[in-house]
C-alpha cells in the first residue's frame, strides 16, 4: 500500500486535478474570497489527540513513536494555497483495477481511506507521542453555526473526532493521507521545536464554527441528520453535548449536491455508531441523577423500568419551508435535551444551565418540560438514512402533537417505547398506532411478555391510561364480582371523591379502553354509572381508537362512515363488545339518559342534529349481534329510556335469527302498548336461545290473552321479570299454567303486580308440579297477598311436611294478618321454604304478631328468615318480648335472622326497650350465625346484654348492631366480651356512637358556656373598661397565631397505640344523632345557679379545650376499634384454621378499666390546660361579640360572628386545620379581626400604640 514520494506526489496532484472536474466549480467571487486573509486569531496550542487508545487492528500503521520525532514547521512564511476540494464518492480506496479505470474515465478517485498516523503536537514545546488515528473521510466544505459564522474549512473525520482546518494544506501537514493541494511541495518535518514567531502560524484550526479547539469529540455526538428544508443547498447537521460544561453545540455541513451530503452524512453516522464509541457516549452520572430526580417528582420513575437518551428536538421542515435566504438555516432550531422513558410516561428534560457562559455558538437551552403519555402515542417513526425520528401523541379530543426528534440512539428509542407500550398494553392484540421503523428495528424488538397478573393486567393498565390521560387512578373505583352468573364480573362503582357523583368524559375514556381486548371477564357492570357524558360526544381530531376488528383480526361488517360517525359512547362500547371473545353479559342499568332530539321547526339545525341520537348502548349492540361479531347476548337495557332510534336498532336485530339472544332486561324503559308489542313480536325469533325477559316497570297495559300467547312461543325462559305490571280488565290470569309449565323457570318476580284469584291459582298450580323443582327465587313482595294467597302458596309449594324446599319466598308488605290462622298453621306444620322474607308487616294488634312468634319457633324448616321493618301499635310488651326471647332460645334451624327497625321522617317501627330483654335469649341457642339487629336503639343496656351473650354463644359469627346508639361504654364492653370469644367475625365499630358522643360533647360545652340569668358576674366576664376593642388587636393577633399552632400539635397527636388500618377509622362527621342514654348531661340548673359552686360561672372553653376534647375523644374510641381489630382478626384465622395465639399481645395495657364521663373529660381538660389569653371563639354568644358603632364610619358595615351558633363541632374543628398565617395575610385581613371579635375580652397589658384607640 506504500508508494515512493514522487508517486505519491505525481499520483496526489493527479486526483486533485481530476477533483476538479466533477465537483462544483469554484467561481471568480469565491475563489477571491478563498484567498482573502483573515485577521490573525490569538496565539493557542491544538492537541488533536483523543485520550482513547488506537484500536488494536493487523494492518493499521505502526505507531508514531517509532518513526523520527517530528515538529510541525512555522508556516508563517507560506503563501496560503488556493482552496481544493476533495473527492466525496466513497470511503473506501478502490482496488487498483478500479483506480485504473477511473484514471481512464476521468473520474476522480475516491478518499484515501488508509490508515495513518495522525499527527502528535507536542504540549508547551515538548515533543509527544500520538496515538494511531484513522482517517474515514475528508474534504472541504462550508461550515455553520450561526447566521453571519458561515466559511469554508477543511473537514477530516477521523474515528474519534471531527478534525475542522482552514485549508487543505494544513490537513495535510497533519495527516499524510491527504495530499497537499495543488502546487504546493510536501513539507519535510524535522524535529525542531517551534519559535516565538511561528506560535501565531500554529493556530491552524478554526475557532468560529461552533468549537475552540476545532474539533468535534464523536463521543459527544447527539445526533447527525439532514436538514431538508426546501433550499438549494445540501446540508447535514451534527449535533454534540459537552455534558462536563453543560454546553451543547452543533455543527452545520453546506454541500452542493446531494451525493456528497449522503456520503458525509452516512460516514459520520456510521462512525457514530461504531461500538466503542456508544459506550463512551453513555450519560454522566449527575445528568443521569438530575433527570432521574426530575422523572421521580413526576412519579414516574422506576430504577428498573426507566431509561434515558440524549436527543436533539428540532423543528420540522414545514415551519421554514417559506424561508428564502440561505442565511436562515441557521435559524433552524435544534435542541438537546434528555428524553427519559418511564413507567407511564416519556419526558422530554432540559439541559442544566451551565455554570459559565462561553463564546462557542451552542443550541438553545430549552426552558420547558414536557410529559406525555405512553398510551397517548400515536405514531411513531424512524428514519431509514439519519437519525431522526418523530413521535406523535394525542390526547382525547385533542389535536395530534408530534415531536421532530433526532438521536444516533433511535432505534433503540423505538424498541424501547414499542416493549412499554406491550407492558402498560399486554392484552391488545395489534398496535393502536402507527408504527413504520427500519428493518433493522424489526430484528431487535423485544417479543409480547406473558404476565400472570390477575384480571389480565387490568390495575396496570387502567393505571397507565389514567396517568396518561391526565386523571387521577385513585378515583376510580370497582370490584370483581365471582359468585354470580357468567363469572367472574367486572362492577364499575362510582368515583372515589364523594364531591363528584359522576365520571368525566375522559375518565370514562381510559376505564373502557382498559378493558378493550381484557378476556378474563365473563360479563361486565357499568350499572348506576352515567355514562351521559360521552353520549352525543364526537372526537374531531382523530380515529385511531375506532374499532374495525376483531382481536383476532375479523372485519366488523360495518362501513367506515358508520364506524366513524357514531359517537365515542358508541365507538367505546361496541369495541367492548368486539374485542372480547368471553365477554357475555353487559348491564347499563341506569346509566344513560336519553337526550331528546331537536324539533324540526329549527331550519339552522341540519340533518344530524335534528336526528334523534338515542342511547348509545343500543345502536352499539344491537348490529354487532346482527352481524355475529360479538359474543355478548346478553343486555342488560334497565331504567333507559328508549326512544325510536333505540326501537330501529333492537328490532332490526331482534328479528334475525342469527342474532342469538338468550336475554333482554328492559325493566322502567318507559316502552308503551306500540313499542312493547313491537319487540316482544320481533323476539319470536329467538324462541331458541331466548332465557330471560324482563319487562318490569314499563307504562304498557298488556292484555293476558295476548302476552300469554306471546310469551308461550319461547320455549327455555328460566327467568322473568313481570313487576310492577299494568294489565288490562278481566279475569284471566297473567299467566296460564300450562305456560309456566313449558319452561324451567328458576326466577319468577311479581312484585308489586296486583294479582287476582285465578293467578294465584295458576302460580299454585305450577308450584305443585315437579316441573317447578328448579324454581329458586319467588318473589311476591308489595303484591298486597291476602293470608289466605299465603297460605296456598305455602301448601302447594310445601313437597313433605318437614321437609324444606330449597326457596326464596318474599312475601314482605302483605297483608297476612287476614286469615293469619291459615298463614301460622301452614309455618307452625313445616310448610315453609328454606327462605322467607316477611319484611314491613303492619300487625295491628300485638297478638297477632305473637301468634307468628309462636309459629316461628315451632318452624322446622325455616332457616333464612327476615321480619325487618315490623310495625307494631307501640313498643313491645313484655309478654311480647318474652314470646321473642323464646323464639330466640328455643329454635334451632335457623341460621340468619333479620329484626332490624326503621327510622325516617314518614315512619318508625322497633320493638322498644324490652327487645334488650329478649336478646339474652340468645344465650341459649346454638344455631344461629348471624344476626342483624339494626336501627332498634339498643343503647349502653343493649349492648350489655349483647357482650353477656358473646361470653357464652359459640355460634354466632356475624353481628350486625349498627345505628343503635351504642356509645363508648357500650361498645367497650362489646370488646371486652370477645376476650373468651373465639367465633365471631364481624362486629361494626359503632361509627353512628363516636358521631353522637362529638355531637354530646358539643352540646355540653355549649351549655357549660352559656350565661344563667341569675348567675353572678362571673370571673370570665370582661370588666368595663376605658380602651377601646381595637387595644387587643396585637394581642389578637398573637391569640390566632398561638390557636393554629396548638391545632397543629393537637393534629400531630399520636395515640399510644399502634396505627389503625384506614377501614377501622370513622369520621368524625356521622349522622346527627341523639346522645346514648348513657351519656352524660350538663350540670343541673340549680348546680349552675349556686354561687358558692364551683360550676356557677359559666365556662369559657377555648381553641385548645375544643381540640384536646377532640383529641380525647378520638382516642378513646380508635383505643377500642384497634382492639377490636385484633380479637377479629385472631377468631378469623381460627375460623380458617390459620395458626395464631389465642392470646391478644398486651391486652392488659390496651384494656381500660373505666371509660370516664363527658362531663368529667371536660373538667380534666379545664384542668390541665394552661390558661391563656385568648378570647372565647367557638362558643361566645352573640351579644357578647359585637363591634361597637360607635367607632366606625356610619357607612361602615357592623359585622358581628357568622353564625357560630349554626357551626357543627366538626366543622369548626376542620376550619382550624393547623397552618400559622404569615404576616401579610394577618395584616390583610386586621380590619375583619377588628370588626369580627370581642377584643374586650382579651386580658394583658396592650401595646404603646393602643393608646392611640382609647375612646
Amino acid at each position: 500500500m506504500s508508494r515512493s514520494s514522487n508517486h505519491d506526489s505525481s499520483w496526489s496532484r493527479r486526483k486533485s486535478l481530476f477533483s476538479l472536474s466533477a465537483l462544483t466549480p469554484v467561481t471568480s467571487n469565491s475563489s477571491d474570497g478563498s484567498m482573502r486573509r483573515l485577521k490573525k486569531q490569538p496565539k493557542v496550542f491544538t492537541d488533536v489527540n483523543h485520550p482513547d487508545l488506537a484500536r488494536d487492528e493487523p494492518h493499521s500503521a505502526p505507531p508514531l513513536s517509532e518513526s523520527p520525532k517530528t515538529t510541525r514547521p512555522s508556516l508563517s512564511s507560506m503563501k496560503r494555497p488556493p482552496s481544493v476540494f476533495g473527492s466525496l464518492r466513497s470511503s473506501i480506496r478502490p482496488s487498483g483495477d478500479e483506480k485504473r479505470k477511473e484514471d481512464m474515465l476521468g473520474e476522480p478517485l475516491s478518499t484515501t481511506s488508509s490508515k495513518a498516523p495522525s499527527l502528535g503536537f507536542p504540549e508547551s514545546g515538548s515533543e509527544g507521542v500520538a496515538s494511531t488515528k484513522t482517517v474515514v473521510l475528508h474534504g472541504e466544505v462550508q461550515t455553520s453555526a450561526g447566521m453571519f459564522r458561515k466559511k469554508k474549512e477543511y473537514l477530516v473525520l477521523t474515528e474519534t473526532h471531527i478534525l475542522r482546518f482552514k485549508s487543505q494544506g494544513k490537513a495535510a501537514d497533519n495527516f499524510s493521507v491527504i495530499p497537499p493541494p495543488i502546487g504546493r511541495t510536501p513539507t519535510i518535518r524535522h524535529g525542531s521545536t517551534p519559535s516565538a514567531g511561528s506560535y501565531t502560524d500554529l493556530q491552524t484550526l478554526s475557532d468560529t464554527s461552533g468549537d475552540r479547539d476545532g474539533r468535534v469529540p464523536l463521543r459527544q455526538v447527539v445526533a447527525v441528520h439532514r436538514l431538508d428544508d426546501g433550499k438549494p443547498y445540501f446540508a447535514i447537521e451534527v449535533c454534540y453535548l459537552d455534558e462536563e460544561s453543560g454546553q451543547a453545540s452543533s455543527l452545520t455541513l453546506q454541500l452542493s449536491n446531494p451525493e456528497e451530503r449522503d456520503v458525509w452524512l452516512k460516514n459520520v453516522h456510521a462512525t457514530v455508531q461504531h461500538p466503542r464509541l456508544q459506550i463512551a457516549s453513555s450519560i454522566a452520572t449527575f445528568n443521569l441523577e438530575s433527570v432521574a430526580r426530575i422523572v421521580e417528582r413526576e412519579n414516574d420513575y422506576d430504577p428498573n423500568n426507566c431509561a434515558i437518551f440524549k436527543v436533539v428536538q428540532r423543528q420540522s421542515a414545514g415551519r421554514t419551508a417559506g424561508r428564502s435566504s440561505s442565511d436562515d438555516l441557521a435559524k433552524i432550531a435544534s435542541t438537546v435535551v434528555f428524553l427519559a422513558i418511564g413507567v407511564h410516561k416519556v419526558h422530554i428534560i432540559q439541559l442544566a444551565k451551565p455554570i459559565a457562559r462561553t463564546s462557542s455558538p451552542s443550541l438553545a437551552l430549552n426552558n420547558s418540560q414536557a410529559s406525555y403519555g405512553i398510551l397517548t402515542l400515536n405514531a411513531l417513526k424512524v428514519s431509514n438514512g439519519d437519525d431522526t425520528f418523530e413521535l406523535t401523541f394525542r390526547q382525547p379530543l385533542q389535536r395530534a402533537r408530534t415531536l421532530y426528534l433526532a438521536s444516533s440512539s433511535s432505534h433503540e428509542i423505538a424498541a424501547r417505547l414499542h416493549s412499554a407500550e406491550n407492558f402498560l398494553r399486554p392484552e391488545c392484540g395489534h398496535h393502536l398506532y402507527r408504527f413504520t421503523v427500519p428493518p433493522e428495528v424489526e430484528e431487535i424488538l423485544a417479543p409480547a411478555a406473558v404476565s400472570d397478573e390477575e384480571n389480565a393486567c387490568l390495575d396496570r393498565t387502567l393505571t397507565a391510561y389514567c396517568i396518561a390521560y391526565g386523571v387521577n387512578p385513585g378515583n376510580v373505583r370497582y370490584t370483581i364480582n365471582y359468585q354470580c352468573e357468567d363469572a367472574p364480573r367486572f362492577e364499575l362503582l362510582g368515583p372515589a371523591d364523594s364531591r363528584r357523583a359522576d365520571y368525566g368524559p375522559i375518565e370514562l375514556l381510559a376505564i373502557t379502553r382498559a378493558l378493550r381486548y381484557n378476556e378474563s371477564f365473563g360479563s361486565m357492570s357499568f350499572a348506576n354509572v352515567s355514562l351521559d357524558g360521552l353520549n352525543g360526544l364526537h372526537d374531531n381530531y382523530g380515529q385511531e381508537y375506532v374499532c374495525s376488528r376483531t382481536k383476532k383480526g375479523t372485519l366488523i361488517k360495518l362501513t367506515e362512515e358508520e364506524l366513524g360517525r357514531s359517537c365515542l359512547l358508541v365507538q367505546e362500547i361496541r369495541a367492548l363488545a368486539a374485542t372480547s371473545k368471553k365477554l357475555r353479559r353487559m348491564d347499563f342499568s341506569n346509566c344513560v339518559t336519553s337526550k331528546a332530539a331537536a324539533t324540526m321547526d329549527q331550519p339552522n339545525e341540519d340533518e344530524t342534529t335534528r336526528k334523534d341520537i338515542g342511547c348509545g348502548v343500543v345502536e352499539a349492540l344491537f348490529p354487532l349481534s346482527k352481524h355475529q361479531t360479538t359474543n355478548v347476548d346478553w343486555v342488560c337495557l334497565n331504567g333507559i329510556q328508549l326512544t325510536e332510534t333505540d326501537l330501529d336498532y333492537l328490532v332490526g336485530a331482534a328479528v334475525e335469527k342469527s342474532c342469538h339472544l338468550r336475554a333482554i332486561e328492559l325493566n322502567r324503559c318507559g316502552l308503551n302498548d306500540r313499542s312493547m308489542g313491537l319487540i316482544l313480536d320481533a323476539l319470536r325469533a329467538q324462541d331458541n336461545t331466548l332465557e330471560a325477559i324482563e319487562i318490569s316497570g314499563n307504562t304498557a297495559r298488556l292484555n293476558p290473552s295476548i302476552f300469554d300467547s306471546q310469551l308461550g312461543v319461547f320455549g327455555f325462559i328460566r327467568k322473568l321479570n313481570l313487576s310492577y305490571f299494568s294489565r288490562t280488565s278481566g279475569n284471566e290470569p297473567i299467566l296460564q299454567a300450562e305456560t309456566l309449565l313449558t319452561w324451567r323457570l328458576q326466577e319468577l318476580r311479581l312484585s308489586g303486580t296486583t294479582l287476582n284469584e285465578a293467578s294465584i291459582d295458576a302460580v299454585a298450580t305450577y308450584l305443585a308440579h315437579p316441573q317447578s323443582s328448579s324454581l329458586h327465587e319467588l318473589y311476591f313482595d308489595h303484591a298486597h297477598l291476602s293470608g289466605k294467597d299465603v297460605a296456598t302458596l305455602l301448601h302447594s309449594m310445601s313437597r313433605n311436611p318437614f321437609e324444606a324446599r330449597d326457596l326464596h319466598l318474599d312475601i314482605s308488605q302483605s297483608h297476612i294478618t287476614e286469615d293469619l290462622l291459615l298463614v301460622t298453621q301452614a309455618i307452625s306444620s313445616g310448610l315453609a321454604p328454606s327462605h322467607l322474607s316477611m319484611r314491613a308487616v303492619e300487625y295491628r294488634e300485638e297478638a297477632s304478631f305473637r301468634k307468628m312468634l309462636n309459629a316461628l319457633t315451632q318452624n322446622k324448616t325455616i332457616r333464612y328468615l327476615d321480619l325487618s321493618q315490623t310495625a307494631l301499635p307501640g313498643d313491645a310488651s313484655e309478654e311480647t318480648c318474652r314470646a321473642l326471647e323464646r323464639m330466640l332460645a328455643e329454635n334451632d334451624t335457623l341460621l340468619e335472622l333479620n329484626l332490624s327497625g326503621e327510622e325516617s321522617r314518614l315512619a318508625s317501627s322497633r320493638f322498644g326497650s324490652g327487645i334488650n330483654q329478649a336478646l339474652s335469649g340468645l344465650k341459649q341457642n346454638s344455631t344461629l350465625q348471624c344476626l342483624r339487629i339494626e336501627r332498634q336503639k339498643l343503647g349502653f343496656q343493649g349492648a350489655s346484654t349483647l357482650a353477656d351473650v358473646l361470653k357464652v354463644n359459640n355460634t354466632l359469627r356475624e353481628l350486625h348492631c349498627d345505628d343503635n346508639d351504642i356509645p363508648l361504654h357500650g361498645l367497650t364492653d362489646l370488646v371486652n366480651a370477645l376476650i373468651e370469644n373465639t367465633t365471631l367475625v364481624h362486629l361494626p365499630t359503632m361509627a353512628d356512637g363516636r358521631a353522637a358522643a362529638i355531637k354530646s360533647a358539643e352540646n355540653t360545652m355549649r351549655n357549660m358556656s352559656d350565661p344563667q340569668p341569675h348567675s353572678p358576674v362571673t370571673p370570665h366576664s370582661p370588666p368595663p373598661s376605658k380602651h377601646s376593642p381595637f387595644d387587643g388587636a396585637s394581642a389578637m393577633k398573637r391569640s390566632f397565631a398561638n390557636v393554629k399552632k396548638t391545632a397543629r400539635s393537637a393534629s400531630a397527636y399520636t395515640p399510644s397505640f399502634p396505627a389503625l388500618p384506614s377501614h377501622y377509622r370513622s369520621s368524625s362527621a356521622s349522622h346527627n344523632k341523639q346522645s346514648s342514654p348513657s351519656t352524660s348531661t350538663p350540670p343541673s340548673t340549680r348546680t349552675r345557679q349556686n354561687s358558692s359552686s364551683p360550676m356557677a360561672a359559666p365556662t369559657s372553653f377555648t381553641m385548645q379545650d375544643i381540640q384536646t376534647t377532640h383529641r380525647l375523644l378520638t382516642e378513646q374510641w380508635d383505643r377500642q376499634c384497634y382492639r377490636l381489630a385484633q380479637y377479629l382478626d385472631r377468631n378469623w384465622c381460627i375460623l380458617n384454621g390459620v395458626p395464631v395465639d389465642i392470646e391478644v399481645e398486651d391486652e392488659a395495657f390496651e384494656r381500660p378499666t373505666s371509660v370516664g364521663s363527658i362531663s368529667k373529660m371536660l373538667e380534666r381538660v379545664k384542668n390541665d390546660t394552661t390558661p391563656r389569653n385568648e378570647p372565647p371563639v367557638y362558643f361566645d354568644s352573640p351579644q357578647d361579640v359585637q363591634a361597637p358603632t360607635d367607632l366606625f364610619d356610619e357607612k361602615a358595615p357592623q359585622l358581628s360572628i357568622p353564625e357560630k351558633k349554626g357551626l357543627s363541632f366538626k366543622q369548626f374543628i376542620i376550619d382550624s386545620q393547623p397552618g400559622t398565617p404569615d404576616t401579610d395575610e394577618v395584616a390583610a385581613n386586621m380590619k375583619q379581626l377588628r370588626v369580627d371579635t370581642d377584643l374586650n375580652a382579651v386580658e394583658g397589658a396592650g401595646t404603646p400604640t393602643q393608646a392611640t384607640f382609647t375612646a
